[in-house]
């Protein structure tokens, strides 16, 4: 069963009464990914592995993620729909092609835990004096404002570029923010 946003947001016939909550989940995530290529064409969440062109959903686990028949937490829902999607199967990824990723996935979430992830791990960082770390966090900071400031246009075409690459682990082929 899918609903009809761009992309399309799906669930297997078991969690069908769940779509409309799974959909209100991801609107954010549907509107800023709706005409970018190479993006993905649907999430879903069938019992196989999905496509090149779709995202897999995060599993709905009755008594864990859906309550009472709602989603529990619709802003971690919505995260690790898109954490997933990002996340690339290389043994080691350069540290730009991981600023690259974490700002697309907080950009695409921009929600208030990736907003309260990004505070939290600063604060750590500078309360611990790692200053590495700190150095990292503001690196990821600033690829995130700048992917945040390119036009709409500018900002769909980079970001199908960037999905072009979904899966890759050459760090020469990911575009840089």
């Amino acid at each position: 069963m899918c609903d009809d946003s761009t992309p399309r947001v799906c669930v297997n016939a078991l969690d069908g009464g769940l779509l409309p909550q799974v959909s209100r989940a991801l609107s954010g995530v549907t509107h800023r990914l709706h005409g970018v290529a190479n993006g993905p064409v649907r999430f879903e969440n069938l019992y196989r592995d999905p496509h090149r062109d779709e995202a897999q959903l995060p599993q709905l686990f009755l008594g864990q993620s859906v309550v009472r028949g709602r989603l529990a937490d619709p802003q971690w829902f919505a995260w690790e729909a898109v954490a997933g999607m990002v996340s690339r199967d290389c043994s080691s990824v350069s540290a730009r092609v991981s600023r690259t990723d974490n700002a697309v996935q907080d950009w695409l979430i921009s929600n208030s835990l990736s907003r309260h992830r990004r505070r939290t791990d600063m604060e750590n960082a500078r309360d611990g004096n790692d200053t590495a770390d700190v150095a990292r966090l503001e690196a990821e900071n600033r690829a995130l404002a700048r992917l945040a400031a390119l036009p709409d246009d500018r900002r769909r075409a980079w970001l199908g570029r960037y999905f072009a690459t979904a899966g890759s682990c050459d760090p020469n082929g990911v575009p840089a923010l």
